[in-house]
């Protein structure tokens, strides 16, 4: 499906031939990889509460970008187009959706100047690293245009939930994970398909259920147990030993990996606001 009008084939005519580096610089802020590194520092170092917000918006927008990519599968401008590598598909953006909800959850979480301010830094910085997709020729404009736009309604209404009740968060986050995973199976085969025996599923939708569930039953796990240091390691020592020997024994790559989001975004909902604390 066609979605563009040319706009790719101006963009790099008119662009000077140096801005092309420049946005290869750009477009790497809204990597995967970095917007997984800001999500772990900033669940660290923020107070607790703000620390699971953030992370039930992050997880949750994964899940809503991972849903659309395995319903939609629609591909990428040609290949001639492109100036740097990528796989998956291409509607919505990526590092459109990814980039606003990760720093616009952060700009959101954070105390420091005013929010307004704090938001129009976000957006100059988010609307920079969509441009520089399309410029770099991997994404139509449309395919960012969109993206913001989900993620802006997202953030908006993750926003008001988390006023109330931080913890909400993780628990939308694991909804839209599980409808996530099961959009994997229905609309499969994707270009990122993995089975696990008789069930396929798209890689990155069962990557964001697992994280989803993950944090939320740590959530109620911590909820329950905070006051009982003795029950808490009751808890987590079996559930410790018995992800670890799933991620050791299995052979499955879908197992593995979905797996070791839910146990790394639960050690992330335990680890939660740590930084904080130790300096109180």
């Amino acid at each position: 499906m066609d979605r563009g009008f040319g706009e790719i084939e101006a963009v790099q005519h008119f662009v000077p031939e140096w801005l092309f580096p420049v946005a290869e610089a750009v477009t790497r802020l809204g990597d995967l990889s970095v917007l997984v590194g800001v999500t772990v520092v900033a669940t660290l170092v923020l107070e607790r509460k703000r620390a699971i917000a953030l992370l039930g918006v992050v997880i949750g927008g994964g899940a809503i970008l991972a849903g659309l990519k395995a319903m939609l599968a629609l591909g990428r401008p040609p290949s001639e187009l492109h100036l740097i590598e990528t796989a998956t598909t291409g509607f919505p953006s990526g590092h459109a959706l990814g980039a606003a909800v990760v720093y616009g959850a952060l700009a959101l979480s954070l105390e420091a100047g005013r929010r307004r301010r704090r938001l129009a830094l976000v957006a100059a910085l988010v609307v920079a690293i969509s441009l520089s997709r399309v410029v770099l020729g991997v994404h139509y404009l449309v395919d960012v245009v969109v993206g913001l736009a989900v993620a802006a309604g997202y953030l908006w209404a993750m926003d008001r939930l988390a006023r109330e009740r931080p913890g909400r968060t993780l628990a939308v986050a694991a909804t839209l994970g599980l409808l996530a995973v099961a959009a994997g199976i229905a609309f499969g085969p994707t270009p990122r398909t993995v089975c696990l025996e008789a069930v396929c599923a798209d890689r990155e939708t069962a990557i964001t259920g697992g994280a989803g569930v993950g944090a939320a039953l740590a959530w109620g796990v911590t909820t329950r147990l905070r006051q009982n240091r003795t029950a808490t390691t009751v808890v987590l020592v079996p559930a410790a030993v018995v992800g670890a020997g799933t991620l050791t024994l299995t052979d499955s790559v879908l197992l593995v990996e979905s797996v070791g989001a839910g146990v790394g975004a639960a050690v992330l909902v335990f680890l939660a606001g740590s930084a904080a604390r130790a300096r109180d």
